[in-house]
């Protein structure tokens, strides 16, 4: 009786297995169908997550499809920061029908998604720096963050108080 028991469940297993296996064959057939594989120099749309981008940021980043490892389907991406870290797979980016980019990227470094995002910001990226410098004289030292990261301090910091940062 536990011959029969433990016979079944090692079925069971065998049937969970495959049924897994076809499964993943479907989805991979069906991703192939509807994402069309990109060739090196298209143009391509890099979403960016919210925790990388800043409010003002740019919710996508145009890229260039450098490399394809025809084995593993990997891509190798370059935006006008640099190379991204990494590889892409075929369902993390979005194929552009135009060719907005071709010389305007960088090959000279390897940077992150989130620094790429920084450079091409309009607000200086993730996040906005506000100090809360208390005398006039604190905002010429390091301890402001304003100060440290070379921006005037601005209304947000301290309003009506005079500072030597403005």
């Amino acid at each position: 009786m536990l011959d029969a028991r433990s016979d079944q469940i090692q079925r069971c297993r065998a049937d969970a297995f495959s049924g897994q296996m076809s499964q993943a064959q479907r989805m991979v057939k069906r991703s192939r169908v509807d994402l069309k594989a990109g060739e090196v120099g298209d143009n391509v749309v890099v979403p960016v997550p919210l925790v990388d981008r800043g409010r003002g940021d740019p919710r996508n980043i145009l890229g260039v499809i450098l490399h394809r490892d025809v084995e593993t389907d990997i891509y190798t991406i370059a935006v006008k920061a640099g190379i991204l870290h990494g590889g892409y797979s075929r369902n993390q980016f979005d194929l552009c029908p135009q060719r907005l980019l071709t010389e305007d990227v960088s090959l000279d470094k390897a940077v992150s998604l989130r620094s790429a995002v920084i450079e091409q910001s309009a607000s200086g990226g993730q996040g906005f720096v506000k100090c809360s410098c208390a005398g006039s004289t604190k905002c010429k030292t390091n301890r402001c963050k304003c100060y440290k990261v070379k921006v005037l301090c601005n209304s947000r910091c301290h309003s009506s108080q005079s500072c030597t940062n403005k």
